[in-house]
């Protein structure tokens, strides 16, 4: 956990400080092109994996056979699918009426040539909580593609800098997963296991498909219904969730599915460990977002520029339904790791169709009921999974209930400087940038004050990254 936590800090200088510089080169117009090409990509790359990697950690045992299978699975339909993206690049162009969109298509098809050769090592060194060489391969991966998306985007690449520069990442992944995870490669081609392999994969594909037409339904729908000026607007204002979730939730994601895993199958304590994990979870998530509520305007104005500040109320709707969608993220991978393959299959599918209509039924409205709605859609997720989790009496409403209380606390008292800045008459008006520093260190340290006062779990978890800098740092810092 603390190694993900290193992972997530130094991944989260490098995007946030990346996406503030494109925003300021960028137009609306230009991300949105982006962000429309990406969320159909994104709906790809979940026919790519194909669950494969879910297989190989929650599989009870697992020989060279399997893994040759696994690989020569995702590496047929990965390259098969590179090719239809190619072919359907063009219509998808004249589709969303921008040949942006086709260009970006091509180039990021390269991408799905190359993740098979890094994915399948990565996914062997998760399973065997392998950290310390993922934090290096995925730090990596990460600086580069944050670099060159701000080199290319300066050199005039424009739209097309964040396509190279997810080639340029993926190829450093690869290259990182040579040095540090050779142990862990591939050595042939087989199809010996593969109606298991498939049995498994079709299911957790057709969860994985519908959870990402969800995801990327907001894209979508506003890139053909409102524009792609209006799909800029929208794809920043959800630029802090977004990076949130890629880095923070990310890191902890790639911990919590392999412990989950192997916890069921050498203990059966994988429900305490979910209970364990949503706790921590929602000791920094709920914060952050109850923060970002808060102080939606000096982050916008600060980081992005006037330009973007029509994302202001965006970003307000998009962190409350972040709140609520805490609750949700780590379902998914508990219920798979358990083997509840088809149950996760049947709750995607139920409420990412229910996101997809509140979805298009809010674009005929505005923008902002797009970004509201999505607390509707979050609420719908967590009814569904918790009326499923309650099969399991250490994750009984009430248990978890009590279990979250100091998280709310931890948010509360994170958000009383930042409301006495972002209230108080005319401060910000005059002193944005100090103002806005001023209420990051107060929240920080109404964060850090809380969970010292009520023992929050969280707390073990500081100490442990404190100590990777000395004792003494630790008891200073953390008690």
């Amino acid at each position: 956990m603390s190694l993900s936590l290193i992972q997530t800090i130094v991944s989260l200088v490098f995007t946030f400080g990346s996406v503030i510089i494109v925003s300021h080169l960028l137009t609306p117009v230009e991300i949105g092109i982006y962000s429309v090409a990406a969320g159909l990509v994104a709906l790809v790359q979940m026919l790519r994996d194909f669950g494969v990697s879910e297989f190989l950690i929650q599989e009870d045992v697992l020989d060279e056979s399997k893994i040759r299978t696994v690989f020569t699975i995702n590496l047929a339909i990965a390259w098969t699918l590179a090719l239809l993206l190619i072919g359907f690049s063009g219509a998808a162009g004249r589709f969303y009426g921008d040949p942006g969109v086709t260009d970006v298509l091509r180039v990021v098809s390269l991408v799905f040539v190359l993740l098979p050769f890094g994915v399948i090592s990565q996914t062997l060194m998760k399973r065997d909580l392998e950290f310390g060489r993922l934090l290096k391969i995925r730090l990596g991966e990460n600086i580069a593609r944050s670099c060159s998306t701000v080199g290319l985007a300066y050199a005039g690449f424009s739209y097309m800098s964040m396509a190279w520069s997810s080639v340029i990442g993926i190829l450093v992944m690869v290259t990182g997963c040579v040095v540090w995870g050779w142990q862990y490669r591939v050595g042939g081609l087989s199809l010996v296991h593969w109606r298991r392999v498939f049995h498994f994969g079709s299911n957790r594909t057709i969860a994985d498909i519908a959870r990402q037409v969800g995801d990327q339904s907001a894209n979508l729908v506003v890139g053909r219904m409102l524009g792609m000026a209006a799909t800029g607007m929208y794809s920043r204002g959800y630029g802090i969730v977004n990076m949130y979730n890629a880095n923070v939730l990310g890191a902890i994601g790639n911990v919590a599915f392999p412990a989950f895993a192997r916890e069921h199958r050498e203990t059966g304590a994988a429900p305490q460990l979910f209970l364990k994990s949503l706790v921590y979870l929602t000791g920094i998530t709920w914060p952050f977002f109850a923060a970002g509520i808060i102080l939606a305007f000096p982050i916008i104005r600060i980081l992005f520029g006037h330009q973007w500040d029509a994302a202001v109320p965006l970003m307000r709707w998009l962190c409350a339904a972040a709140i609520v969608g805490t609750l949700t993220y780590q379902c998914n991978s508990f219920l798979v790791a358990l083997g509840h393959v088809r149950t996760v299959t049947r709750i995607e599918v139920q409420y990412q169709l229910a996101r997809v209509g509140i979805t298009i039924a809010a674009a005929f409205h505005s923008l902002e009921a797009v970004a509201a709605a999505q607390i509707l859609v979050y609420v719908v997720a967590t009814a569904l999974y918790y009326r499923e989790l309650q099969r399991f009496d250490v994750l009984a409403f009430n248990r978890c209930v009590k279990a979250l209380v100091p998280s709310v606390l931890v948010s509360v008292a994170t958000c009383v400087v930042p409301a006495i800045v972002a209230f108080w008459p005319g401060l910000l008006d005059r002193y944005l940038v100090m103002g806005f520093a001023g209420a990051i260190a107060g929240g920080s340290a109404g964060w850090l004050i809380c969970v010292r006062l009520v023992r929050h779990p969280l707390l073990h978890e500081l100490h442990r990254m404190g100590s990777r800098f000395g004792p003494r740092t630790s008891r200073i810092i953390f008690g």
